[in-house]
């Protein structure tokens, strides 16, 4: 095989990845329409069921591609599958808090600033390059991000504001794992994702005397948010995000902050 045609197979691997990824976006802002069908919960409770339903979703995968024991896989997937597990666990927490101890418009701003962090992650770790361009965006991206999280000083809101920065570069920060990583199937470290994060909202649920179990409805409408978008997004994203640098894969995920607001309003 020429030179010609392993660059040409790149590019088209490239634009595949991109394709993959841009789709998971698109399938994870209709969690937005789930959401609104439950009502009833709140965003721990809605979290608990649908992490639950995110990781039934794996298994659901793995068992129709006659994969092993996701537990045995998640295990040998060694650190970078830990650190990928964590860093979605973490985000999805983060992202609560912050919803819950801010603004919704400082919580979705900051936590969009994921390609921010990507991309001096991927320098650091991947030795991605930078251009002089991209180097001047990331200081006024840091400079932006310290005037607003210091305006919560007096506001009240630090605590939620410092939350959506770390679920910004808990995304970032599972993006380059995956991209680091030699392995190229990392949906255990997903469903690693869907327990922790299940468990630690289910914690939450029972410390504030809150039900996990009603209404039915609710608990369904969460359910199908794991088992749907999240689940179709991450078998997408998992597919892309290998071809594509840590930084374009958070740029094409936007797609989910961009078309969430318009799938609710249009139901």
């Amino acid at each position: 095989m020429s030179a010609v045609e392993i660059a040409a197979g790149a590019r088209g691997g490239a634009l595949r990845g991109a394709i993959y990824v841009l789709a998971a976006g698109l399938s994870w802002s209709f969690t937005g329409i789930f959401l609104r069908l439950a009502p009833h919960f709140d965003p721990w409770q809605f979290l608990a069921w649908r992490s639950f339903g995110t990781a039934c979703a794996i298994v659901i995968v793995a068992r129709v591609g006659g994969h092993g024991p996701l537990a045995r896989r998640l295990f040998a997937l060694g650190r970078v599958g830990a650190i990928v597990t964590l860093a979605f666990a973490v985000a999805s927490i983060t992202f609560i808090i912050s919803m819950k101890t801010t603004t919704v418009a400082n919580a979705l701003f900051l936590s969009s600033c994921a390609p921010l962090f990507a991309a001096i992650l991927g320098y650091l770790a991947l030795g991605e390059k930078l251009s002089l361009w991209q180097t001047a965006s990331i200081a006024l991206g840091l400079s932006g991000l310290l005037i607003i999280v210091s305006g919560g000083l007096g506001a009240g809101s630090l605590i939620g504001n410092v939350c959506a920065i770390v679920t910004a570069l808990g995304f970032a920060s599972a993006s380059v794992a995956m991209r680091r990583g030699h392995v190229r199937d990392f949906s255990p470290a997903i469903f690693g994702y869907g327990l922790v994060a299940c468990t630690f909202s289910a914690l939450v649920c029972l410390r504030e005397g809150v039900s996990l179990v009603s209404p039915l409805a609710d608990v369904m409408a969460a359910l199908a948010g794991g088992l749907l978008p999240m689940g179709l997004g991450f078998a997408c994203f998992l597919r892309g995000a290998p071809r594509v640098p840590a930084a374009a894969q958070t740029v094409l995920a936007q797609t989910e902050t961009i078309f969430g607001p318009v799938w609710v309003w249009l139901a």
